[in-house]
């Protein structure tokens, strides 16, 4: 049931964004004009807290950790990758919120090309991935620990350092006041597990 409910939600979506949401580039190279530009403005992004791959960053009453960055092995005609986060996001407070890949994270390249989620990777993580991959929008249950695979994002050229940007909203989704950036390198991009594919 949770299957079905999720392909029609995902599917319904793509039929909106689909246009805007291909991973093919324009000519300065951004993902399309649907990515987000996340500006450090007045309300963005006011305090940032920083980490590496696999260390624990608390923001927001949000503990949040990126363990891992999988490449799916699928490669689009433009030789772009599917990649996904396993992360860790421990909610310390009373209040169940949602959160999803389009409006809480990004990757963001040293040229500061931005990636937003694209949806065709989230429909191909639907029907390919294990019931370790959670598509968007996704639960963190009040005082409780969600442990899972979310995303995608379609990339290619992968720099030798990039960052993975995390918005740590809780229940306010446009309470964006609080980032937390992860420093990622190339070598941290790992080929998705075997126990991680559906059977």
């Amino acid at each position: 049931m949770r299957f079905m409910k999720i392909t029609a939600v995902a599917a319904a979506l793509l039929l909106v964004v689909a246009p805007v949401t291909s991973c093919n580039k324009d000519k300065k190279g951004s993902s399309s004009s649907f990515v987000l530009r996340h500006a450090e403005g007045e309300n963005v992004a006011k305090q940032v807290a920083t980490a590496d791959v696999a260390q624990e960053v608390n923001a927001n009453q949000t503990l949040f950790t990126l363990n891992k960055i999988y490449d799916a092995g699928v490669q689009t005609e433009e030789d772009e990758h599917y990649l996904y986060l396993d992360v860790t996001i421990k909610n310390d407070t009373d209040v169940e919120y949602t959160l999803s890949t389009l409006n809480n994270f990004y990757i963001v390249y040293p040229d500061d090309t931005e990636y937003s989620g694209n949806i065709r990777t989230q429909l191909y993580a639907i029907n390919n991935l294990s019931d370790k991959y959670f598509g968007s929008p996704f639960t963190v249950s009040a005082n409780s620990t969600f442990n899972g695979v979310v995303g995608g994002f379609c990339l290619k050229d992968f720099p030798d350092e990039f960052t993975v940007g995390f918005f740590p909203t809780r229940e306010d989704r446009d309470n964006k006041e609080e980032l937390i950036k992860v420093k990622v390198t190339k070598n941290d991009i790992v080929p998705l597990p075997d126990e991680l594919k559906k059977k």
